[in-house]
């Protein structure tokens, strides 16, 4: 009865410090993810309050999350990163691509502006 426990105890604390791992790695991985969904939630804001920003059909206009800061928007990035959103007017309405540059992340086809 006593080993059967201690097997029990032993399983249990297995299972959490591994999920509790595993929770934090993914924490890490998303990062990026959620610094760039916040840039675009921004970027949003910033043009719903100034609509005549918005590109002309088959353009593009880039925002900086320097830009946003300056006009009051919070891109909720960490101290260490910096970023952008293009926004392009196309054929099916507007799309938001999200581009940060962290000390350890870099988005995708990230390049200084």
């Amino acid at each position: 009865m006593k080993k059967m426990t201690i097997v029990w105890t032993i399983v249990l604390i297995s299972i959490v410090a591994g999920l509790t791992m595993y929770g934090f790695s993914i924490k890490e991985k998303n990062k990026g993810d959620i610094s760039e969904e916040s840039l675009v939630t921004q970027v949003k804001k910033y043009l719903g309050t100034y609509p005549s920003l918005y590109p002309l059909k088959g353009k593009d206009v880039s925002f900086s999350s320097e830009k946003l800061a300056d006009e009051g928007y919070d891109p909720e990035l960490d101290s260490d990163c910096v970023g952008y959103v293009v926004v392009k007017n196309g054929d099916m309405g507007f799309s938001y691509e999200p581009y940060v540059k962290c000390s350890d992340y870099m988005t995708k086809g990230y390049s200084k502006e």
